[in-house]
């Protein structure tokens, strides 16, 4: 009888210890615990608070952490209103001695994970859009670490400064990629060097970079690494923009996206002439640094050129090439003959640089840009003559209402590629905007951010001149050219509507994904406005502008 009373004990037990497990995995397989308040203090009053690094992982992959505030990071697909159903599991880290500069080094000690909610009981678009943070105990055999989790509906990107250096004697840093959809390979890990990027931006306390990718070989050494970040292209060159003069954070991608359906593929040759972008949030050393816009620059590869130095080797009849305004100029063909203004920058001229693998400091290189600046300065029959003989006439059109469109003063003289391409034998140039946050209602100014709002500036035209002066005089056509070009994307991309729903929609990504509310918690000084109504006010009243004042050209 004793026998049969222990059997059916044991069978109990076995029960309830399968409904249990049950009960706290659930159906989401989160791997977690979950206990009360009194249940957390309890442990906590018979342990020690451990000195130990913790790692918090998600099916395995180790998570964005944020040391300052105890909290990871997990990127969620906020456009899917079910939690995604993955295990969380932590570790205890032993270091290694030998390189502390990782937290990942060194042993792992599994530990358990206990929750004070269940936060798959929680409706996941309000929590990441709240930025709701979900506390937790790591438990392990020599005490217990206190943490936090948060969900973010933005990708992330995390660097840890490693051991290493690279070729000019920066430090080498690991890098990782987080997606929000966890289809597939979610997350992207290489090594990356970087430097500071930017004019006056260099002064802002959030900086952008501009990363190279790498990975190390057997013998210890570096080489390039081509990785495809976020879908948007495989390559090793990257820009990290940290859009710091905007007080939105949006109007850069705004403009990018705009571009991208208006302009970037007006060309015969099936590259995008623009650029490809996401935003992202970021992580340095375990600490927290906002919102950025990764970036592929606009290059050589981005635009399906070949290196310069392989053109020279070939004799090909055009070298093509790229130049970038960077500082504002007025167009003097002066600028493009003689002698270099700074023998120390054989790469610059006329707020111009020049770029490619190979620079021969000769007048030649300079030649496109002298063509157009001596067309621009010459009598209106020699201008009428030359501007479209070497220079894409719908490409001119489309720079120029673009400018008007988003208000780009900022691009009025500077803050644009000019690209030469071998077209039947002959130079033709294309145009391509670059930097585009200060726009839509947002001017260059002399303060912290060199940046402001000013509405008045909705009725003001923006004169770029190399196509200004062409529809002026109606060269081969050029103001019907506009009008048509204009009504087609007023019925599109630029129609009140569109404009509208493209601005709800990164509204929605930046607030909704959690990530404007930490911005803002980072950079409480920053330039950020909570209020979106005056962009929305101001993109509409623009575009009705610009309906006049096409009209007016083109009477």
């Amino acid at each position: 009888m004793k026998k049969k009373i222990v059997l059916l004990a044991a069978i109990v037990l076995f029960v309830i210890s399968v409904v249990v497990c049950i009960t706290l995995d659930d159906a989401k397989d989160i791997g977690v615990h979950v206990a009360d308040d009194k249940k957390i203090e309890q442990i906590k009053a018979k342990s020690e608070l451990s000195d130990m690094a913790f790692l918090l992982c998600y099916e395995g992959e180790e998570l964005p952490y944020d040391a300052a505030s105890h909290t990871f990071y997990l990127p969620l697909d906020m456009e899917d209103s079910d939690w995604e159903e993955g295990k969380l599991s932590g570790y205890f880290v032993v270091s290694n001695t030998e390189n502390k500069s990782n937290n990942s080094d060194g042993k792992k000690i599994k530990s358990k994970l206990l929750f004070t909610q269940d936060y798959t009981t929680i409706d996941k678009q309000s929590a990441i859009a709240n930025g709701q943070s979900f506390s937790f105990l790591a438990l392990g055999k020599d005490g217990y670490g206190e943490y936090k989790l948060v969900f973010t509906g933005l990708p992330m990107i995390t660097f840890h400064g490693t051991e290493y250096t690279a070729d000019d004697g920066s430090q080498m840093f690991s890098l990782t990629v987080y997606d929000t959809d966890h289809d597939g390979d979610w997350v992207t890990t290489c090594y990356t060097k970087s430097r500071l990027r930017g004019n006056t931006s260099l002064t802002y306390e959030k900086k952008s970079l501009r990363l190279y990718l790498k990975e190390i070989k057997e013998d210890g050494t570096f080489e390039k690494c081509n990785k495809n970040l976020l879908g948007l292209r495989d390559d090793d060159d990257w820009i990290l923009n940290a859009l710091y003069a905007d007080n939105t954070r949006i109007r850069d991608q705004l403009c990018v996206d705009l571009w991208n359906e208006v302009g970037a593929k007006d060309q015969l040759y099936g590259y995008n002439y623009g650029t490809a972008s996401a935003m992202v949030e970021v992580f340095i050393n375990d600490g927290y640094q906002g919102i950025y816009d990764l970036m592929a620059p606009i290059d050589a590869k981005q635009l399906g050129l070949r290196p310069v130095s392989e053109q020279l080797t070939q004799n090909t009849d055009v070298v093509e090439r790229i130049y970038k305004k960077k500082y504002s100029r007025e167009w003097l063909s002066s600028d493009f003959i003689g002698e270099l203004p700074d023998p120390n920058s054989p790469d610059y001229r006329g707020g111009f640089y020049l770029k490619g693998d190979t620079i021969l400091q000769n007048e030649q290189e300079w030649e496109p840009l002298y063509r157009i600046a001596d067309a621009l300065g010459s009598d209106e029959k020699t201008f009428a003559s030359e501007i479209t003989q070497y220079n894409d006439q719908q490409n001119l059109i489309d720079n120029w209402l673009f400018y008007q469109a988003i208000a780009g003063f900022d691009n009025e003289n500077k803050n644009y590629y000019y690209v030469v391409r071998n077209r039947g034998g002959k130079e033709y140039g294309y145009f391509i905007p670059w930097d585009m946050n200060i726009s839509f209602g947002m001017v260059y100014a002399d303060n912290v951010y060199f940046s402001e709002e000013l509405a008045s500036i909705v009725t003001e035209p923006v004169t770029w001149q190399p196509a200004q002066r062409m529809i002026e005089l109606d060269v081969d056509n050029s103001k019907e050219l506009l009008q048509t070009t204009w009504n087609k994307w007023r019925k599109g991309v630029f129609s009140d509507e569109a404009i509208t729903e493209r601005i709800q929609e990164l509204e929605h990504k930046v607030k909704d994904s959690g990530a404007f509310k930490r911005e803002d918690a980072r950079y409480p000084n920053g330039n950020q406005k909570e209020d979106f109504s005056y962009i929305y006010d101001f993109a509409v009243n623009r575009l009705a502008y610009v309906d006049g004042y096409v009209e007016e050209l083109c009477r």
